[in-house]
């Protein structure tokens, strides 16, 4: 049994009963084509996905959960699991219609050069879907935030409680729009395109 993924269920329970839920409906319904997914974690967002429209499904992740292949192939049977970083991934430019990642950058280390390599494997015509925690940008909850992020990072694993990953997107040359907000705009969920040269 893996008691990793069972510990992240339990602790998001409550947040994806209140709102994420219905964000991710909101958000992967439209996923199509050719799908990168970045860190798909336990899995949690194959139940969200059109498998009608999707023709092949690649997850990359630094480590996978036990039993993760099995379960996907349910949805897509062309799933294919490689390891690596979002930071550098092993594709060709241009290679998917769609890419995804939820709850995934808090932990990239740089996450404007994360998001640059989203936009070189994504095609001209392709969509960027994201579901991110940020900073909060109001209240006792900032400050808080703040102060508690290295003792968090070093618990976590690696993420970051106080990222601002939104403003993010136009540095790495991507224009996204917000679909929507949940628990004081901490988690936010949207949709990205390339922003073409004008040359």
């Amino acid at each position: 049994m893996d008691f990793a993924s069972l510990g992240y269920d339990a602790f998001m329970y409550y947040f994806e009963k209140r709102g994420l839920e219905k964000l991710r409906s909101e958000l992967l319904s439209g996923v199509n084509g050719n799908v990168l997914e970045l860190g798909p974690g336990t899995g949690i967002n194959l139940q969200y996905y059109n498998r009608n429209i999707i023709e092949s499904l690649t997850y990359i992740d630094i480590k996978f959960k036990p039993s993760l292949e099995e379960k996907a192939k349910k949805i897509c049977p062309s799933v294919t699991l490689i390891q690596g970083d979002a930071e550098k991934l092993p594709f060709a430019d241009k290679t998917f219609d769609s890419v995804v990642f939820t709850l995934v950058f808090c932990s990239v280390i740089n996450p404007r050069i994360g998001l640059e390599e989203v936009k070189r494997v994504l095609k001209d015509d392709g969509k960027i879907y994201f579901m991110e925690h940020v900073e909060p940008h109001k209240g006792w909850m900032k400050p808080v935030f703040n102060k508690i992020n290295p003792a968090w990072h070093s618990f976590s694993g690696g993420c970051n409680l106080n990222r601002n990953t939104f403003t993010e997107f136009e540095k790495a040359g991507i224009e996204a729009v917000l679909i929507g907000k949940k628990f004081n705009d901490i988690f936010i969920a949207g949709v990205g395109i390339k922003k073409m040269s004008r040359d």
